[in-house]
């Protein structure tokens, strides 16, 4: 038995392909380890993947989840871009493993309703956020529906979370990727569709995800493991980052202020 090479982790990529046109800068973060990699051109072309920054945050044990949650805020505050943000939440709500990004978009903060009545901005970001679902289900490419979304509301970014592969069984479940260089969608889940990015959306796309599986091959075979645990490990990542990205995007309101919100609005 042996794990496949298949990883949505650039991190990963540029560990098994060599380290020519790649940049690496790493820091301790609240208990975390958060990594800033950049691919060139050169390096780009060379592991298939998109040029651009990719950060990972990663420890070794399990921190306490407020730890991960200002790491991941502190990396969301430099790549997140100004204006009318689209949080976009991918994936199939009926496969656990691909299951983050829905979960992530439930705890995220809607307030581009508040718009109409004047009370964006002071501290409260302009957000929408929708559920996409998987073309099996909706007949709808994921990424179309993100990208007509965008277009429909006249949104500046799109911030998108799905769920990840890796080839490492120590970042299964315990790595967040945050790169500006888009996605594509079902990657994580082995079925790749098109790419969100800002060459097919017309805007940045920043993604954001977790490593929920794994390929190992035995006696021939294929297969996608997970953690015997999984769904405990996507609670915890979908209030991590929809916790970071509500603090973010909207810094003038408290804890006690989404949990009104999300109740009412």
């Amino acid at each position: 038995m042996f794990f496949s090479k298949r990883t949505d982790l650039a991190l990963e990529f540029a560990e098994e392909n060599g380290a020519e046109g790649v940049t690496h800068s790493v820091c301790e973060l609240y208990g975390t380890t958060v990594t800033e990699t950049h691919l060139d051109g050169t390096a780009a072309e060379r592991i298939g993947k998109p040029e651009g920054c990719y950060y990972t945050i990663y420890s070794d044990t399990l921190p306490d989840f407020k730890s991960e949650i200002y790491a991941l805020s502190a990396v969301l505050r430099k790549v997140l871009p100004k204006g009318k943000c689209l949080a976009v939440g991918l994936g199939n709500p009926e496969i656990t493993a691909d299951s983050l990004g829905w979960r992530t978009a439930q705890g995220i903060l809607a307030t581009s309703q508040l718009d109409e009545i004047g009370q964006t901005g002071n501290g409260v970001g302009d957000i929408s956020v929708i559920r996409t679902n998987v073309s099996s289900n909706s007949g709808i490419d994921s990424a179309l529906q993100a990208r007509l979304s965008a277009q429909g509301i006249g949104a500046e970014y799109i911030l998108a979370v799905d769920s990840l592969a890796c080839s490492s069984p120590k970042r299964l479940c315990s790595t967040i990727q945050i790169s500006d260089t888009g996605i594509c969608p079902g990657s994580g889940a082995g079925n790749p569709r098109k790419r969100l990015d800002k060459s097919t959306a017309g805007v940045p796309v920043i993604a954001v995800g977790v490593p929920t599986a794994l390929e190992h091959r035995e006696r021939g075979q294929c297969y996608t493991v997970t953690r015997r645990d999984l769904d405990s490990y996507i609670r915890r990542y979908s209030y991590v980052i929809s916790s970071a990205v509500n603090r973010v995007l909207s810094p003038a309101l408290s804890d006690d202020d989404f949990k009104v919100l999300k109740d009412f609005c």
